[in-house]
C-alpha cells in the first residue's frame, strides 16, 4: 500500500482568511444555481423485514418419481406460484423410490415429493435425519390382475395361497401387508411373497404369469390395463385415508432453507386449490415434463384414487410407521420416535401466511381445519 506524506507549509492569517472567503463565495454561488441532489431513500430502507425477506429468491432442486411425477408442483409451476413466492424450482426425475431416496441422501436434491411415505420411513429406521414436512398424494396405489383371474380377488381372503408381487420401498406394499394382517392373513406364510425393483418389472411378471397379482406404483393405470390387466383393488379399499407420497427433506436442511421450503409449501398448498376447482389443469401443467399423450395422461394422473392433498397429515404417518412395526418390515430403529422426524411447523406457518394475505379465501380456512384435525392431539 502506498503511502500519500502530506507537507504542511506554515501560512498567513491572511492567507487563509481570503481563502476561506473565496470558497464561501463558490459554494454560495452553486447553491444559488442548483440544489445539491439529496440522496435517494433506498427502496429496501422503506420495506418492512418480511417484504424484504420476500425479495429474496431461492432456489431448490426437487426431486420426483418419473413415473408419477408431481402433479402440484408442476402446477405451481405452471400457474406462476413458485414465481411468484421469489422461488426457482428446478425438476429432477428419478426412477424409483431408492433411487430418489439416496439422491436426497446424497445432496443431489434439496426436497422429495413423490417417493412415498414407507420409503422415507425406512431410510429413517435406517438412520437417515430426513424430515417430513408436507404432502403430495394419498392413496392411489392400484393391485394388478389378468382380466380373466380379477374375479379370484373379490375379497381379501382371495389372496390366501397366492403368488404376489410388491415393489420394496413403496407406500401400496406397506398397506397390502398390513390389511392381509388384519384380516388373519400372514403374509410370510400364507402367500408367496416376490419383490421387484420397479413398476415395468412387476407388470411384466403379472402379465407372464410368474406372479398372480401384483401391488403397483400410482400413475400405472394405463400401461397396465394395455398390457391386459385389471385393477382388481386400491390401496384405498384396504386402508381408507392412508397417506402416500409425503414432502421430505434432509433436517438440516429444513432448518437452514427453512423460509424456501415455507414459500414451496405456499404454492403447492395454492396448486391443491387449483387442481380442486380443475383437475384437468393437471395435464396442461405435467404435458412439459411428462411426455405422454393427454388421454394416457388423463388415465394415470387425474385417477380418482389419486388424491392430493398437500398436508403433512401426522396422524397417519405415525398410523403408519406402527403398521411397519407390526407387520415385522422395520428391522432397525424400531424404538425411534418417529414424530421427532415429522415437522409439522412450516406447514403452519405456510397456511396461516397464505390466510393473512388472502383472509377471504375460503380454501385457505379450510386447509387450516384439516391441518389441525390431522396433525393436533
Amino acid at each position: 500500500m502506498y503511502k500519500v506524506q502530506v507537507h504542511r507549509k506554515k501560512q498567513s492569517f491572511a492567507w487563509i482568511l481570503a481563502s476561506g472567503l473565496a470558497l464561501s463565495v463558490l459554494v454560495t454561488g452553486c447553491g444559488q444555481q442548483s440544489a445539491a441532489p439529496q440522496p435517494a431513500v433506498s427502496e429496501q430502507a422503506g420495506k418492512s423485514d418480511q417484504a424484504q425477506k420476500q425479495d429474496q429468491t431461492f432456489e431448490l432442486n426437487v426431486g420426483y418419481g418419473q413415473s408419477l411425477g408431481t402433479q402440484l408442483g408442476f402446477i405451481a409451476e405452471y400457474e406462476g406460484y413458485f414465481k411468484e413466492q421469489n422461488l426457482k424450482v428446478n425438476f429432477v426425475p428419478f426412477a424409483s423410490t431408492a433411487d430418489g431416496l439416496n439422491g436426497l441422501q446424497a445432496g443431489k436434491i434439496d426436497v422429495g415429493v413423490s417417493f412415498g411415505t414407507a420409503g422415507p420411513l425406512t431410510f429413517i429406521s435406517q438412520g437417515s435425519d430426513f424430515s417430513i414436512i408436507g404432502g403430495h398424494l394419498s392413496g392411489g396405489s392400484p393391485v394388478y390382475a389378468k382380466k380373466e383371474n380379477q374375479d379370484q380377488f373379490k375379497t381379501i381372503e382371495g389372496f390366501r395361497g397366492k403368488k404376489v408381487g410388491t415393489l420394496r420401498l413403496y407406500t401400496g406394499d406397506i398397506v397390502f401387508r398390513s390389511a392381509l394382517s388384519q384380516a388373519g392373513i400372514d403374509w410370510k406364510k400364507d402367500i408367496e411373497l416376490i419383490e421387484f425393483k420397479n413398476n415395468s418389472m412387476l407388470l411384466e411378471a403379472i402379465k407372464s404369469g410368474k406372479v398372480d397379482v401384483g401391488v403397483g406404483s400410482p400413475g400405472t393405470l394405463y400401461e397396465a390395463e394395455e398390457g391386459g390387466l385389471v385393477a382388481v383393488t386400491w390401496s384405498n379399499d384396504l386402508q381408507p385415508d392412508h397417506v402416500c407420497c409425503r414432502i421430505v427433506a434432509k433436517t438440516g436442511d429444513v432448518k437452514e432453507k427453512r423460509e424456501a421450503f415455507k414459500r414451496f409449501l405456499k404454492a403447492i398448498i395454492k396448486a391443491e386449490r387449483d387442481k380442486e376447482k380443475d383437475p384437468k389443469v393437471t395435464i396442461d401443467a405435467s404435458r412439459p415434463h411428462i411426455r405422454l399423450d393427454d388421454k394416457i395422461m388423463e388415465k394415470s394422473i387425474i385417477e380418482p384414487h389419486m388424491l392430493n392433498h398437500s398436508d403433512p397429515n401426522k396422524k397417519e404417518i405415525v398410523k403408519m410407521w406402527e403398521n411397519m412395526n407390526d407387520i415385522g418390515y422395520i428391522k432397525e430403529g424400531k424404538d425411534i420416535d418417529i414424530t421427532k422426524y415429522i415437522d409439522t411447523s412450516l406447514y403452519k406457518e405456510a397456511v396461516e401466511e397464505l390466510i393473512a394475505s388472502e383472509p377471504d379465501e375460503p380454501f385457505f380456512q379450510k386447509v387450516k381445519e384439516r391441518f389441525n384435525q390431522q396433525n393436533i392431539g
